[in-house]
């Protein structure tokens, strides 16, 4: 009973536990990624490129990740590829659809940037060499590249320099100040983010002229028919591709008694033979490999030897 229950609660929440199954895999693997590689060069100009590199380019490849492995990508680049002319109410349905893609795509690298922007080590290595030193009178009479050079090692241990007094604590209080300017950043992005994800959701619904009830019933109605469609697609293509392979062979593998089976002729092997897909997209139906094409193509014919007298290990 209890566990009839927590599936079924779970049945409508596929989609939540997905987005959060991104978001703590992402958080897992960016406190792994930052404790085993970062080290910052602590240098001038490198600190904010290394930073960079390690901020904005995993949460790009995030990003193109989660557009390639959404479905509906390629059912959208195929359907403007092969679907008719576009109007303006298609316009609107592809707008929807991108940014429902783009919702799904975005989790990974948004919480990618927010728990590196919380966690502040990156931050601090790339913008330390632009800490504002107003406040401190002890940088008045240095040169700005020796400023730079000073500041780009606040984020690491640094060695003792005569010409400023204190350096351990204006270290410390820059430290701290860039920490406290990545985390409101961090937190900003979160909230920002927050609250376009819930317009996203509000809006549509807002403006859908279904019913609660009606539109969790075509929500539920499109789920199923995918699954059951998925399912009937595999069936089908068994059906047909056993077809062909009778023909090939003299047998299939579904099959319980074997009174004969065929001997193809090298030139059959050599016609069934490569990686060609979609072979002749001309034809109706459409032929989908080479075997098929060779289905169509040749006649009953080739040799058969009987195995009435085989007995077959099961």
């Amino acid at each position: 009973m209890v566990l009839s229950g927590l599936i079924s609660f779970f049945k409508g929440k596929q989609r939540t536990i997905l987005n959060t199954s991104i978001s703590l895999l992402t958080i897992f693997g960016q406190r792994a990624f930052t404790f085993h590689t970062f080290s910052c060069p602590c240098k001038p100009t490198l600190n904010i490129y290394y930073s960079l590199a390690f901020t904005a380019v995993p949460a790009l490849v995030l990003l193109i990740l989660g557009y390639a492995i959404n479905n509906m990508t390629w059912k959208l680049i195929m359907s403007l590829r092969n679907g008719p002319e576009l109007k303006l109410n298609h316009f609107k349905l592809i707008c929807y659809v991108l940014s429902s893609i783009t919702g799904t795509a975005i989790i990974a690298p948004v919480t990618w940037m927010a728990v590196t922007l919380l966690n502040g080590l990156y931050y601090q290595c790339g913008m330390s060499e632009f800490l504002s030193v107003d406040s401190w009178n002890v940088f008045e009479n240095i040169t700005l590249h020796e400023r730079k050079d000073i500041l780009a090692r606040f984020p690491c241990p640094i060695v003792s320099i005569k010409e400023i007094q204190n350096i351990s604590e204006i270290r410390n209080e820059g430290n701290r100040t860039l920490l406290f300017q990545s985390q409101v950043t961090g937190w900003i992005l979160i909230a920002s983010v927050t609250i376009i994800a819930f317009l996203s959701v509000c809006i549509p619904r807002c403006c859908s002229p279904l019913s609660f009830l009606h539109l969790s019933y075509w929500a539920e109605y499109l789920e199923n028919e995918s699954a059951l469609f998925q399912k009937t697609i595999k069936k089908h293509s068994q059906l047909y591709a056993l077809k062909h392979i009778k023909k090939f062979l003299g047998l299939t593998s579904e099959e319980k008694e074997v009174k004969k089976i065929r001997l193809p002729a090298r030139k059959d092997w050599k016609m069934i033979s490569g990686i060609n897909m979609f072979t002749k997209l001309e034809h109706e139906p459409c032929q989908y490999s080479l075997l098929h094409s060779w289905s169509a193509e040749s006649l009953e014919d080739g040799q058969y030897i009987p195995v009435d007298d085989v007995v077959l290990e099961t």
